[in-house]
C-alpha cells in the first residue's frame, strides 16, 4: 500500500523502516504468486498497474476489516457489546434471577442474553455441548469436570388449597397422609423430585405420586384447583398464600430444602459477558460464596 500511495519504492522503504532491496523482493516474491505484474516504472518512480490497483483495493479493505475487528475486541472486552448464553431452571428465571438480570442489562444495555429455561439435567447436555456458558441448576448434581458454586438456598413448603382436608383436619403425621394419598411432583430425573423422594424414605415413607410436570407454575395451579397437595419453594408460592388461595401444611420437624449452584465447564474460558454475570450473581447471593468447587 505504501508504495501504491507514495509511488516510489524508495519512500516505501523509509516509510516502513526497510530497505529498498528489501519492497522490491517482497512485490516480486507478490507478482510470482499473483501471476500478474503489479507496478511498472514510471520516471524517477513507480505506478500500479491495473492488477496492482485492483490488489491494492482489496487490501486497503481487509487492513480496514482488521481495524474494525481490533474495534469489536476492545468493544467486548469493555462490554459495551457482546452475548449471553446462559441456562436457569425455571423457578430461577422466574424467582430469583429477575433482579441480577435487570442489573446486568442496565451496566452493559448492548451485551444481549439469551436464556433457555430446562431441568438441570438437560442445562448440563447444552453446557457439556457448548450451547450455553453457565447454568444455574439444582444440586447436588453428578457431571465431570465442571466448576460448581451453591449461590442459594430455597425453603420448601408443603401446600395445599385451603378446603382440602390438610388444611382443614389438620393430620398429625401430614406427610404420612400425602405420602397414601400421592403428590403433585415434578418428572422423575427432576433433582428436586429426587430431594423431596428421599426427605420421605428417610422418615420411613414411599411417596405416591399422583401427578407429576416440569413447570412448578402448572403444579401451583393444579393445587390451587384442589387436586392435591404439592411441595414447593416458598417463594414460588408466597403470593397465593398472601392470598390466601394455598394454605401451608406445617411438617413439624421435617423440613424440605434445595439448594441452587452456578456451574461452567472448568476448561472453557468464560466470555467477558459471563465472567461478568457470575460476578454480579455471586455479589448479590452469598451462599457459601466460598465453596467453589470443582466437581469431578
Amino acid at each position: 500500500m505504501s508504495t501504491v500511495r507514495l509511488g516510489s519504492l524508495k519512500e516505501a522503504a523509509r516509510e516502513n523502516f526497510v530497505t529498498q532491496p528489501a519492497v522490491t523482493i517482497q512485490l516480486k516474491k507478490l507478482e510470482r504468486e499473483i501471476g500478474e505484474k503489479l507496478y511498472v516504472r514510471a520516471g524517477r518512480g513507480v505506478r500500479p498497474t491495473q492488477a496492482g490497483s485492483f490488489l491494492a483495493e482489496y487490501v486497503e479493505e481487509i487492513l480496514g476489516r482488521v481495524d474494525d475487528l481490533k474495534t469489536g475486541v476492545q468493544q467486548l472486552r469493555g462490554l459495551e457489546r457482546g452475548f449471553l448464553c446462559i441456562g436457569n431452571i425455571d423457578a430461577a428465571t422466574i424467582y430469583v434471577l429477575p433482579g441480577v438480570f435487570a442489573e446486568f442489562r442496565r451496566t452493559y444495555p448492548g451485551v444481549d442474553i439469551k436464556v433457555v429455561v430446562a431441568d438441570s439435567d438437560s442445562l448440563l447436555l447444552a453446557l457439556d455441548a457448548g450451547h450455553i456458558e453457565l447454568a444455574i441448576v439444582t444440586l447436588p448434581l453428578s457431571s465431570e469436570s465442571v466448576e460448581l458454586t451453591p449461590f442459594y438456598k430455597d425453603t420448601m413448603v408443603l401446600v395445599v388449597d385451603p378446603k382440602h382436608e390438610l388444611a382443614t383436619d389438620k393430620p398429625r403425621n401430614p406427610l404420612r397422609s400425602v405420602a397414601e394419598t400421592g403428590l403433585i411432583t415434578y418428572p422423575v430425573r427432576s433433582t428436586t423430585r429426587r430431594l423431596i423422594e428421599r426427605v420421605f424414605l428417610e422418615n420411613g415413607l414411599t411417596l405416591r405420586v399422583a401427578m407429576e410436570m416440569s413447570n412448578p407454575e402448572a403444579i401451583k395451579r393444579l393445587t390451587e384447583a384442589g387436586l392435591g397437595a404439592s411441595i414447593l419453594p416458598r417463594r414460588v408460592v408466597e403470593p397465593e398464600i398472601r392470598r390466601g388461595t394455598l394454605s401451608v401444611v406445617p411438617t413439624g420437624k421435617v423440613t424440605f430444602t434445595r439448594t441452587l449452584g452456578v456451574v461452567y465447564k472448568n476448561d472453557t474460558e468464560l466470555s467477558p459477558p459471563a465472567k461478568m454475570f457470575l460476578k454480579m450473581l455471586l455479589g448479590r447471593f452469598r451462599l457459601q460464596k466460598k465453596g467453589s468447587r470443582k466437581n469431578k
